[in-house]
């Protein structure tokens, strides 16, 4: 089978032929149709310093956000199928430790990772444990299928944010934060403020229910919003972009006694001052770390059937493997918003 691979800590991938894999134990064999490049997957591809604290050996096969078709299971599988069309979690938990046990195996404390501990998804069959797999509704759009892992990670914030009628920030319009907006909008978010400096992505976020698109390069976004609040301030803030300072500021707009969702992964630390910005002010900061399984994937899967979210809006380009080296080119340049690998291109 082709595959993208990670040999050596440098820029790139390198395309393959690799045996199929084996399912072994409760492992299931899926054929690839649909995988999506997430940001990780990005700096994995430019093997940047984070790289380093979440890959633990080389050479391995990266990607996460995916859909296909059972081919075969393991000995030990109980409810997955072959010929059932599935979806796979990127946190395998372990279903033993306290976590797991508590209802939160989504932070599990022995956790395998699907595209950067274990072998993922750019390949045209990958193997994973049936606790990560997640089947599919009956007809349910397989591309949609690889986009709920993604959309899982914002859906979870706006419904902590708790937005109906109210007024939101979504700081970065890269894919998730496009997800955040349509989710806001679905959840009845009476203004919501995007943040970007790209100018197709602000397009694309007014199209998935911005009502103000806001470049904080061109203008003071501070200013903005606390004067289209009649100086309250925002209810709540979805930070997605993983800009520290971008995450500084909204402490500056966001409202007292309001919220900021933390759902990018800042490259530098973050500095408060938190006695008067967050303990006086009341101010909320949480951190959310993946989805709820199964909760979240229930919520995004009705969401798409319904109609409520366009999930696929966000796909500008759609590539086979063998063209990797141009949908990482647009990917990291940011001239589209969500790449996506067809296997049967």
């Amino acid at each position: 089978m082709l595959a993208l691979v990670k040999k050596e800590r440098v820029r790139g991938f390198s395309l393959e032929q690799r045996p199929v894999p084996e399912p072994k134990g409760d492992e299931v064999l899926v054929k690839t149709r649909y995988a999506a490049i997430c940001g990780s997957d990005i700096k994995i591809f430019k093997w940047v310093p984070w790289c380093e604290h979440v890959v633990p050996a080389l050479p391995f096969v990266p990607g996460h956000e995916c859909s296909g078709t059972v081919a075969g299971t393991g000995p030990d599988v109980k409810k997955i199928r072959e010929g059932d069309v599935v979806a796979a979690e990127t946190h395998v938990p372990c279903g033993t430790c306290w976590q797991c046990t508590h209802d939160r195996k989504h932070t599990c404390l022995n956790m395998e990772l699907f595209g950067h501990t274990i072998d993922g998804c750019f390949a045209e069959y990958f193997a994973i444990p049936e606790s990560a797999v997640r089947r599919l509704p009956d007809g349910f759009p397989e591309r949609a299928g690889c986009l709920l892992e993604p959309l899982g990670i914002p859906l979870r914030a706006v419904l902590r944010a708790n937005v109906k009628n109210d007024t939101l920030v979504v700081i970065g319009c890269g894919p998730i934060g496009q997800l955040a907006i349509g989710a806001a909008r679905m959840q009845g978010a009476g203004r919501i403020f995007a943040l970007d400096t790209n100018e197709k992505r602000l397009e694309l976020a007014h199209r998935m229910g911005a009502t103000d698109v806001l470049d904080p390069s061109k203008e003071k976004v501070s200013d903005y919003i606390l004067s289209s609040t009649d100086g309250n301030g925002a209810g709540a803030v979805i930070e997605a972009s993983g800009s520290a300072n971008a995450l500084m500021d909204a402490l500056g707009y966001v409202r007292v006694g309001g919220n900021i969702f933390t759902i990018g992964h800042p490259a530098k630390e973050l500095c408060i001052d938190v006695s008067p910005q967050v303990v006086l002010r009341e101010v909320q900061i949480t951190g959310l770390f993946g989805r709820r399984i199964w909760d979240t994937w229930d919520r995004a899967e009705k969401a798409v059937l319904s109609g409520s979210m366009d999930v696929e809006a966000i796909v500008t380009h759609t590539f086979s493997l063998k063209d990797h080296e141009e949908a990482f080119r647009i990917a990291e340049s940011g001239e589209g918003c969500k790449i996506v690998f067809d296997m049967e291109k």
